[in-house]
C-alpha cells in the first residue's frame, strides 16, 4: 500500500514536531493526526515489473582468457615487427595492445565495456583487464609475459580442469603462440592435470591446436569447443564472436562457426577457407598439418 499526502512535511512539523526529532520514537496518536481522509489517498500496488526470463533462469556467464604475449626473442616464432613483437611491452604487443589485441580490441568492439585494468599482477601477469558483453558477459582477460608461455599454458590447463561453478557458465580460452610445438616446453606437459569429465567449455587460438592441445583438454575433463586444424593468426576478433556465441548459448558448431566467419572477414579470405582453420565445414574433414 502507498501513501501520498497531499501538503508538504514542513506544515506536519508544526503539527506534530516529533516527526523532527530523530531522537525520539514516533506516536502514534501523533501518526494520527497526519493521516486523515483529506490529506492522504490510499491505493493498492496490484502489479509489478517482472525480470526477463533470462535474468532468473540463467546463471552467470564468466569467460577466462590467458594470453602470452608474442615474443621474438623466447618463441619458436616466426619474428614479427620488433615493436609489436616484445614480450615484455604489452602496451604494443601484437596479441595485446596492438589494434587486434585483446585489450585494445575489446575496448572498442560494440557492446563491450572496459570495466578496468590492472598493472603488474606479478612477474608474470604483467595486465588484467576486465570487459563486459552488454548485460550478458563478463571476461577477465591476463596478459603474460612473452618469456613464460610455459607457465601460461600451464595456467590455462589448470583452469581448464577445474570443474565449472554449478551457478556460473564458464570457459577458459587460451591465446598466443602454440607453444607446445617447441621442443623447449615439451617438460611441461607432464605438470598437466588430468580430471574426470565436466565439460567446462576451452577454446584455444593457437596454430594447429586441435592437435596439440585437444588431448590433453579431454584428460583434464574440459571440452575443447573451438580449436584450430593450420597456421592461423590467433587476434580477438575471434574470441570477441566466440564470446557472443558463448554468451547466447550457441552449440560447439555454431562456436566454430562464429570463429570462422569473423576470421574470414578480417583476414580478407574466403567463407570456406576461414571454415577449414576452425574445422567448421561439415562436408570435409578439417586438413591436419603436423610439425612432428
Amino acid at each position: 500500500m502507498v501513501i501520498v499526502f497531499s501538503q508538504p512535511i514542513h506544515n506536519y512539523s508544526r503539527a506534530c514536531p516529533i516527526i523532527l526529532k530523530k531522537s525520539m520514537p514516533m506516536k502514534f496518536n501523533c501518526l494520527l493526526k497526519i493521516i486523515n481522509r483529506r490529506s492522504i489517498y490510499l491505493f493498492s500496488v496490484l502489479s509489478f515489473t517482472a525480470l526477463p526470463a533470462y535474468v532468473t533462469a540463467m546463471p552467470s556467464t564468466h569467460i577466462s582468457v590467458i594470453v602470452s604475449l608474442v615474443d621474438n626473442e623466447s618463441q619458436g616464432i616466426v619474428p614479427v615487427p620488433a615493436k609489436i613483437g616484445n614480450g615484455d611491452d604489452p602496451h604494443n604487443n601484437l596479441y595485446w595492445g596492438a589494434a587486434y589485441g585483446v585489450k585494445t580490441f575489446l575496448s572498442k568492439a560494440n557492446g563491450w565495456r572496459n570495466l578496468g585494468c590492472e598493472k603488474d599482477i606479478n612477474d608474470t601477469i604483467m595486465e588484467r583487464c576486465q570487459f563486459a558483453w552488454k548485460d550478458n558477459l563478463t571476461v577477465t582477460a591476463d596478459a603474460y609475459r612473452g618469456s613464460r608461455i610455459d607457465q601460461a599454458m600451464l595456467d590455462f590447463m589448470q583452469q581448464a580442469a577445474t570443474p565449472p561453478n554449478a551457478t556460473t557458465r564458464e570457459m577458459v580460452v587460451f591465446i598466443g603462440h602454440d607453444g607446445l610445438m617447441d621442443e623447449q616446453n615439451q617438460p611441461i606437459i607432464e605438470r598437466f592435470p588430468k580430471h574426470a569429465g565436466h565439460d567446462k567449455q576451452a577454446v584455444v587460438l593457437a596454430c594447429m591446436s586441435e592437435e596439440f592441445f585437444s588431448e590433453h583438454l579431454l584428460a583434464a575433463g574440459a571440452k575443447p569447443v573451438v580449436t584450430t586444424y593450420s597456421f592461423m593468426a590467433p587476434e580477438a576478433y575471434v574470441l570477441e564472436a566466440v564470446a557472443r556465441g558463448f554468451a547466447n548459448q550457441a552449440s560447439e558448431a555454431e562456436l566454430r562457426s562464429s570463429a570462422s566467419a569473423a576470421y574470414a572477414k578480417y583476414q580478407r579470405i574466403s567463407a570456406k577457407a576461414g571454415k577449414s582453420v576452425f574445422g567448421a565445414n561439415a562436408h570435409t574433414k578439417p586438413l591436419r598439418l603436423s610439425l612432428r
